[in-house]
Formats: structure tokens, sequence, C-alpha cells
């Protein structure tokens, strides 16, 4: 299997730094380069045009005020772009259901393999309650809530059963926490370590696939299931 080269959009942030320490990085999939605000070892946004290393997919975990540029870029340049960036506006999202028409994108609420596990339990569960569901939330205290993961699981479960998950979120935790229950089904993650990994061999996953759609695990892996 031919190594995934990567240009990674936010490279000093908490992913991407796990990123560049997983023992994915080299193997499956490699950051060639890196892209941040301010670091004299990567290039910044204002430079995306003198990048020189050859890359097959753009990673970008960075911030809303950066994306912009990135997605633009990753148009110019015509390669699949896997969005990692939270609290992008109207606008942002638009931009990027136009731009799959033309580059393949992955756009996850959820990168972690384990958590879209739980959350096909909870879509398999909702489809036989009969009583209200409500996810419960617990991260550490600077995440944004509602999680990009509780509006997957909600959408999920709509979209597969017209019901209704109601969210209640809470920020608790000190350390790096990611806790979510419904009823009975429970999951936690702690630290980013294995969100690196997990990325890295998302954007293998991506390799080859056509635009015209805005992927993510879930079809993902039902794509992977067919083969």
């Amino acid at each position: 299997m031919e190594k995934v080269k990567i240009l990674w959009s936010g490279i000093t942030g908490r992913t991407g730094t796990c990123a560049l320490k997983a023992p994915e990085n080299g193997t499956i999939s490699e950051i060639v380069a890196g892209v941040c605000r301010n670091n004299e070892k990567y290039y910044n946004y204002d430079e995306l045009n003198n990048i020189t290393e050859p890359f097959d997919i753009i990673v970008d975990f960075s911030h809303k005020d950066s994306f912009d540029k990135v997605l633009n870029f990753a148009l110019k340049v015509n390669k699949p772009i896997i969005i990692g960036t939270a609290g992008l506006d109207e606008n942002q999202e638009k931009a990027i259901n136009d731009a799959s028409k033309i580059i393949p994108i992955f756009k996850g609420g959820n990168f972690r393999f384990n958590v879209k596990t739980f959350i096909d339990k909870i879509v398999d569960y909702a489809k036989t309650c009969d009583h209200e569901l409500v996810l419960t939330e617990t991260h550490y205290k600077t995440k944004k809530v509602p999680s990009e993961t509780a509006k997957v699981i909600a959408k999920r479960v709509f979209d597969e059963t017209g019901k209704v998950v109601n969210i209640n979120s809470f920020l608790e935790y000190d350390e790096l926490i990611n806790d979510w229950k419904l009823d009975h089904l429970h999951c936690r993650c702690c630290g980013f370590d294995e969100l690196g990994s997990y990325v890295l061999q998302i954007a293998q996953m991506m390799i080859g696939k056509p635009a015209g759609k805005i992927y993510d695990l879930d079809r993902l892996f039902k794509e992977e299931n067919k083969k």
C-alpha cells in the first residue's frame, strides 16, 4: 500500500501534534508539510502558493478565520480535503457543499472509529425504544458545545428513525476528556493521541474517492463494506 502524502493545516494544534507522533505517520500516511499561523518551521496561510512538497490530500484542523484560504487552495490544486475545523459559519458550510461537487471532501463531526461504533449502537437502540432520548455529554472546560459528535448523533437518529435526541451539555473536566451517555450506552475518549491516528487512517481511505458528496465515517465505512 502506497503511503498517502498529507499537507496538514493547523499542524501545531492538538490534533496535528498528535498526528506527527502517531505510528501511522510514515507508514500508511505521511505528513510532508504543515501550515499554521505563526511558526517558522512551517508555512503560514499567506504562503500556501509557495508550498513545494508534493501531497495527495489536505487535512485541516485550523481555525475558522483561516479556513477560507485553505478551502480555496484545495480547489485551486484540485486535492481532496479532510475538514476538522469547528465553528464554521453558514457561508463557510455553503462553500463546503459547493466545493464537494468539485473535489472529494470529508467533513466529520466525529473522526474516532470507536465513537462511530457508539453512534451505531445509539441508532439501533433508538429504533426499538419508545421513550424520550436524552444524550448527556460532559467535556473538558474549553470544549465548544454541543459537540460536533452530539450533532452527528442527533442527525443520524433523526434521519434513520425520525426521533429527536435532546442534548444536555456540561463542561466539567480539567483533563482532556470527552464523555457521552444515552441511557445504558456510554462512550468516553481521553486525550487526542488516538484522534491523530484515526485522521491519518481516514486520509488513506479518502484517496480515490470521487467528488459529488460529502463523506463522513458512516459513509466511508459503508462504502468499504461494499467492496
